[in-house]
């Protein structure tokens, strides 16, 4: 009769605790979400066009001297979002404005070119970007003779993407300030001003 007992309280314990654990649902391990690697977009060739005003005074002198028809031709490339090398090519493609004390003339015998390659930091926010520049360059003046000085130049400028290739700039660039220029005994300040548009491969 114990027998008889101790099994049936044996089987009763058994059932209550399948039914007991019948109930707990099994533990799911959490899933740990991947995020996508986003692909940074390559760097890029880029060529353009501007054009220009070239732009020279003389302190002493008060000769102001301006190429307000000028093309730029400009190669340059991205290393990335942050960082180009550009090089860019000047020249007055008319005649040059001559301003001595007021005294404007036009003289079709003056050239004025310059020759450039730029570090060009950039940081852009959605398809604005502002950039400066700085290198070193080569500026001319060619009146029959030519006069030319080679240096440090500088420069600011902004850059507006219209599609995923197109690029539209303007920018100031100094080309050339310093006592003198070449063989003149002056105080000399070159500038160039500058819209136009890159096409990036």
């Amino acid at each position: 009769m114990k027998m008889m007992n101790k099994f049936v309280a044996v089987v009763l314990l058994g059932s209550v605790c399948s039914y007991a654990g019948g109930d707990i649902a099994p533990v799911e391990q959490p899933i740990v979400a991947i995020p996508p690697v986003i692909e940074v977009a390559p760097t890029a060739f880029y060529v353009g066009l501007g054009y220009s005003c070239l732009q020279t005074a003389l302190d002493k002198a008060d000769v102001d001297t301006r190429a307000m028809s000028s093309l730029s031709a400009t190669a340059g490339y991205n290393f990335n979002q942050y960082l180009a090398i550009e090089g860019r090519y000047t020249a007055s493609m008319s005649d040059v404005t001559v301003d001595t004390r007021g005294l404007e003339v036009d003289v079709d015998s003056i050239d004025m070119s310059n020759m450039g390659l730029y570090l060009k930091p950039q940081y852009s926010y959605d398809k604005i970007a502002i950039y400066a520049l700085l290198g070193y360059g080569e500026f001319t003046i060619d009146d029959g003779t030519s006069y030319s000085e080679a240096g440090i130049q500088y420069g600011i400028g902004l850059n507006a993407m219209v599609s995923d290739s197109v690029g539209i700039f303007a920018d100031f660039r100094r080309l050339y300030d310093d006592s003198s220029f070449d063989i003149i005994d002056d105080d000399t300040v070159a500038n160039s001003y500058t819209v136009g548009v890159n096409y990036h491969f």
